[in-house]
Formats: structure tokens, sequence, C-alpha cells
């Protein structure tokens, strides 16, 4: 049955506009004996490999990262300024990491529901919103969002896994005003103009959750410019509130993911996330 617009946000509990992510006093890993990361090529999905780190600051007891390019931990900057260690490489957390690498979301993934089983909860950052202007294979192979989490929310159904935190774009659907500012409109003219397919392809996965049984939640962050600093902290956006700032570290909306996973504020809903409010817009 698909759920009426009546049920399909409930919030869980009201949280305040700041909240710091990754503080040892917010939410608790004990519950939490093994998540599931999955991350791809673009910005958006750039986040899942921050998750990775949130989540072993939460102590998560285990993390298996699902992905098509393994190699990207490898990466000496994650393009944020903030990490140039791959976990899998250290030894304080490589034993609470399992690899799965995939050949492509376009195909059927044999045997994926394994990796699902005893899963806690799911971070999918799978798609992306660039043009695939220097990079080709963020058109072809990158297109993921939906033919990915097709996958995903199968698995998970079949395993039995309910909480599920994936990200997505403000400024994809006419008349979205969960964003009180002005790049809303203009990111609104990207997607209808030289990025329409990435918009096709993230409309496309949010109504795949949409009609799924899962307790979802879909994060629309604004702002992560690739050399933003974390900040330690996140401010959701709150109807009738001030505009978050545009200006978020990819590290903080991975903490922001990993502390919904592990303990759901918002189920079956989306939520915008940003910087301080008045934090002018990267460049």
């Amino acid at each position: 049955r698909t759920p009426t617009p009546r049920e399909q946000t409930t919030t869980m509990k009201v949280n305040p506009h700041e909240i710091a992510g990754g503080d040892p006093a917010g939410p608790s890993a004990a519950t939490c004996r093994k998540l599931v990361v999955l991350y791809g090529i673009g910005g958006l999905s750039d986040v899942g490999r921050h998750a990775i780190m949130a989540g072993l600051e939460k102590n998560v007891e285990h993390i298996t990262v699902i992905t098509e390019y393994p190699d990207m931990l490898d990466d000496e900057n994650w393009e944020c300024g903030c990490i140039d260690t791959n976990p899998f490489n250290d030894e304080a957390h490589a034993s609470k990491l399992t690899m799965v690498k995939i050949d492509s979301w376009k195909n059927e993934q044999a045997n994926l529901v394994e990796h699902f089983h005893g899963a806690d909860a799911v971070i999918s950052c799978l798609g992306h919103r660039q043009p695939g202007w220097k990079n080709k294979e963020l058109v072809t192979k990158g297109l993921i969002a939906r033919d990915g989490n097709k996958h995903v929310i199968k698995a998970m159904e079949e395993a039995k896994v309910s909480r599920v935190v994936t990200i997505s774009s403000f400024g994809l659907n006419r008349g979205d005003k969960t964003w009180p500012h002005w790049a809303s409109k203009l990111m609104r003219l990207f997607f209808l103009t030289f990025m329409r397919k990435a918009r096709k392809d993230l409309q496309a996965m949010e109504k795949l959750f949409n009609e799924s049984s899962l307790d979802y939640l879909i994060v629309k962050p604004v702002g992560i410019g690739e050399d933003v600093v974390p900040a330690g902290k996140y401010f959701q956006q709150e109807p009738g509130r001030e505009a978050v700032g545009g200006n978020m570290a990819k590290m903080d909306v991975a903490r922001f993911m990993v502390d919904e996973a592990i303990q759901p504020t918002t189920v079956r809903g989306s939520k915008v996330v940003g910087s301080a409010p008045g934090t002018p817009m990267s460049g």
C-alpha cells in the first residue's frame, strides 16, 4: 500500500536548530552494531566516504562499505581538506571494516542481500548532480541514484532492515521552498537546463524510497564546497526560520546522516541541512 501524504513524513521528536555533529554527547552507537555505507562518484556520492569516518567516530561496531570505487579511499585528500588516511589502512579501524566491491549498479548484484543481514541501518550516497563535463563517467556509470538504490531497497526489504538515510539535492522540484534562499531558484534553473539527467535520476530515486516500505530519510545538504573545513556541527532547516547557510563540509553532512541512522528523528521524509544561518555560500 502506498502511504498517504499524512503518513509519509513522521517527526519522532523536535530537534533544536543547531546540533553538534560528532559530539560525544550526541546519539550513541551502543545500539548500532552494524552500519552499511554506500558511495559512488560526484559531490553528493562523495559524502559516503566521509560517512565511514563519521561512523567510526561514533564507535559503530562494524561498517560494511559497498562501492564500485574502493580505490577512491586512497586519495590523498578527499576534496575536503579534512581526511588524508584510508581507514582500511589504519590498524585502529581496519578490523571494524569490510569492503564489498561491485562491478556496476546498472546490473543485478548476486547475493547483495547477504551484506545487509544484521545491519541496523544503511547510509546510501549514490548519484550526483554534476553535468559530467569534466568526467564523462559521471554521465554514464555515475547516474546510479535510481538504479543503485533500486537494488539497495530490494536487499534491505529482503534482509528486513528498515532504516536508511540517503542523499539527494535541494531545488529538484517546482515550487520547492524547503530552503528559503536565493540559491534554490538558481539550482532549480540548473536542473532544468544542463543538469536535467541528474535531476531525473534523483527524482526517480526519491520516488523509489517513497513507494518502499522503508523508514527512510532523504538528506538534502546545501553548499558542500570542496574546500570547506568541517565545523563539527550542522544546522537543520526548520519551517519559518532563517535559511541555513550554504557552506557545509562533507564531513558534517556525513555526521548528520550517521546521527540520523543511529537515532532517527524523522522517518519517511526529507531534511535540508546546512551551515550556520548567515554563512556565505562557498565559492
